[in-house]
């Protein structure tokens, strides 16, 4: 009869169903009580499908009581050093006697040994015969909807698989040890602000418990988050309570994980000599863990010391290992990102093709390295549609270093136009909020580029970018010009100083006007604050039109169609525009669009006192081999700062980047214009305008400031010409 899976099935759900007793069940099915009670607990072991096996899953005969295998556990959790000689004469003076290998089993199934089923920052069990009838009763139970009995089994395993079933369980329902293991599956779907705060929690609760071990990966899993969020302070207070926690533990990938971290935080606070011990010990480490992940790890802390030639050693041979098409993806991301601080912008660009876009945070990486490339390739339009993007992108999270990186590639594109002032206010503006987080790197970085006269030290010195800078701040004659060059060349470091010799630009002007080679591309000696003679137009047109040459006021009385088409030259991303859209934009019914054209291009040369050759048509497109900026486009660069800013959670400066954007509205743009174009761009303009308005005015409520809000409704309706489309009601 045992052989029977349809009397199992019938027996245990006529027991179910009847409520009554075993004996009288098994009477009248005419089997033995024994034998009913036996199928009640395979099927409590594994469902209708254990009952339906040949054999179904029985614990073993010899092994410990689950009583006995939880003790052993709760040795490794609440002292991680603890060897296994030492578990055993602790045991024996409880009364336990057990094997070596018998302790080493227990700890394996419960996750607290052996590395073949840990995950990065997690550590999975492995699938025994146990968890497959498990894991295969748990879908049943969810596919019933029966989530609480599923989560009291998944609560109830010595430990968890990497299976995404976990997400499929409330975290509430969880025990703080499932919980943390669900962690893994939510990485990068949440803000990394919330998925601190779980991994905290979790922590906290693993340590109240008495689980240390288990709460050191709760701890990682907090820094991860730290570390993207850039909080060195809380970072430097973790780490010291886990290394406590880790003392004497000798599984390698652990201490490779804290001397990481460790290495990450003496970056951020200036100590090149423990960043690199850091570094060293890591190093050691990984020849016990051959792997992707520690490969890319390896990279991860080269690019924070500023080592790029090792970096990109690392990830190269990550990539080399990796076998997983998504790892794949975003190690060419990284590659990328090496590549354009190379100055290998083909390979950069490459590498992008097939890299990952969709992980948190990478789409503002990814528009960061598009941005590097545009701005080498003397596209200053796109580069700068770049930067702003990557502020738009970090949706989720508190990523001060991607706004870092946007604002100070920002300013780099004032500095390349010729703009110092503006270059300088960009820089300046972000530090007090960097002093806030005691982001030292950046501040560093930030005070050298305003060519402050700071003593840098030989600790601040063994970061390459810092020693870079330094020459470049020194380099006022041809020869340190060239020690300069040379050091970036050898420490891949010549994209980062295509980007940063603008604002060191002496050095060039000097050797340029001596007719000497400087080393650099044509693409970046063609850019303004090297090659004067090039016109840079920046075109107000957020109310009556103003253009200035150079920084410098130029009158210009235009008509609309005119004013239309310089604006939407301005307007531009790109540095030639197809002759077939303008017509199409300006003169779609016209018989002689070439000619509208040429007599249009003869009246804007004149008004903006712009030689031909500087404004011409060549093979279907119109060229123009000058430079234009737009009160629009910054105004979306102070709408993409402030949103970040206040996603971050600093409203202070977000409020002065929205002020500072609404402020370049001087009244109704593209007035008596009304070509395609104008009519499209307008609804644009004024859309954004209105939305970002009332968003604001919303966050000026909730805080209580009523007024203000009410001043800037009032003034946006003057502007608008018309009565708000969401009035003032919120």
């Amino acid at each position: 009869m045992n052989t029977q899976p349809e009397l199992r099935i019938r027996a245990v759900e006529t027991y179910i169903r009847n409520g009554e007793s075993l004996r009288r069940i098994s009477r009248k099915l005419n089997i033995s009580r024994q034998t009913l009670g036996r199928w009640l607990k395979w099927y409590k072991e594994g469902g209708n499908e254990n009952l339906n096996r040949k054999k179904p899953y029985r614990r073993p005969w010899n092994r410990p009581t689950k009583e006995i295998e939880e003790k052993v556990s709760l040795l490794k959790e609440r002292n991680p050093a603890l060897t296994l000689k030492k578990a055993q004469e602790i045991l024996a003076k409880k009364g336990i006697k057990m094997s070596i290998k018998g302790i080493w089993g227990i700890w394996k199934r419960f996750a607290l040994a052996g590395r073949e089923y840990r995950v990065h920052y997690a550590h999975f069990g492995p699938i025994t015969p146990e968890i497959k009838n498990s894991l295969r009763r748990l879908k049943e139970l969810l596919k019933d909807g029966m989530v609480d009995e599923a989560s009291g089994i998944m609560n109830s395993l010595p430990s968890f698989p990497k299976d995404p079933i976990l997400k499929e369980i409330p975290e509430e329902l969880l025990t703080p040890r499932r919980q943390l293991d669900r962690l893994h599956f939510i990485s990068g779907e949440i803000p990394f602000p919330e998925y601190y705060r779980k991994a905290k929690k979790i922590r906290k609760a693993l340590e109240k418990s008495g689980l240390f071990y288990s709460s050191i990966f709760a701890g990682l899993r907090e820094f991860l988050a730290l570390n993207w969020m850039v909080t060195p302070t809380k970072g430097l207070e973790l780490l010291t309570i886990l290394k406590k926690r880790a003392k004497g533990i000798n599984d390698p990938s652990i201490r490779f994980l804290l001397s990481m971290h460790e290495g990450k935080i003496y970056t951020y606070s200036l100590n090149s000599k423990k960043a690199r011990e850091s570094f060293n010990k890591c190093k050691n480490l990984l020849r016990f863990l051959p792997t992707t992940f520690y490969f890319d790890s390896m990279g991860n802390l080269s690019t924070n010391i500023w080592d790029f030639r090792n970096a990109f050693l690392y990830f190269q041979k990550a990539m080399d290992v990796a076998t997983d098409e998504n790892d794949r993806r975003t190690l060419r991301l990284k590659l990328a990102t090496i590549y354009s601080i190379d100055g290998r912008y083909r390979e950069s660009i490459r590498s992008l093709q097939h890299a990952e876009r969709e992980i948190e945070g990478r789409r503002s990486v990814f528009a960061i390295i598009r941005a590097y490339c545009a701005f080498a390739q003397d596209n200053i339009s796109k580069a700068s549609s770049f930067f702003r993007i990557a502020l738009e992108k970090s949706k989720k999270g508190q990523l001060r270093n991607l706004l870092h990186a946007a604002s100070l590639g920002l300013a780099e594109i004032q500095a390349a136009l010729g703009n110092e002032k503006d270059a300088k206010i960009m820089l300046h503006k972000y530090l007090p909020l960097f002093r806030k987080y005691k982001m030292e790197t950046e501040i560093l970085l930030r005070n050298i580029l305003l060519r402050k006269n700071l003593m840098v030290n030989e600790q601040i010195h063994g970061f390459p970018v810092f020693h870079l800078l330094s020459l470049l701040q020194s380099s006022c004659k041809p020869s340190g010009y060239k020690k300069a060059l040379k050091f970036a060349q050898n420490n891949g470091l010549l994209g980062f100083f295509h980007r940063t010799i603008v604002f060191f630009p002496e050095p060039v002007l000097a050797m340029l006007e001596k007719g000497k080679d400087t080393g650099l591309p044509r693409t970046i000696l063609n850019l303004p604050v090297f090659r004067k003679e090039i016109p840079v137009y920046s075109v107000h047109f957020l109310g009556h039109l103003v253009v200035y040459k150079n920084q410098k006021y130029l009158p210009v009385k235009l008509k609309p169609k005119d004013t239309s088409f310089l604006i939407y030259l301005a307007s531009s991303r790109e540095k030639s525009i197809s002759l077939e859209r303008i017509y199409r934009n300006f003169w779609p019914n016209s018989k002689n669009p070439s000619r509208n054209l040429a007599h249009l291009l003869v009246r804007i040369r004149k008004a903006l006192k712009l030689p031909s050759h500087f404004l011409y048509v060549k093979e279907n497109r119109l060229f123009f081999d000058c430079y234009w900026t737009t009160d629009y486009g910054e105004y979306m660069e102070h709408i993409a700062q402030a949103k970040a800013l206040l996603r971050a959670g600093e409203w202070g400066f977000a409020k002065r980047e929205y002020l500072q954007a609404f402020k370049l509205f001087r009244g109704e743009p593209f007035r008596k214009m009304y070509d395609n174009w104008s009519d499209d761009k307008r609804l644009e303009v004024l859309f954004s305008y209105e939305t970002e308005i009332l968003s604001f005015a919303k966050e000026l409520k909730k805080r209580g400031r009523n007024e203000e809000a009410e001043k800037l409704l009032k003034k946006t309706k003057k502007i608008l010409g018309e009565p708000l489309s969401e009035q003032t009601e919120f």
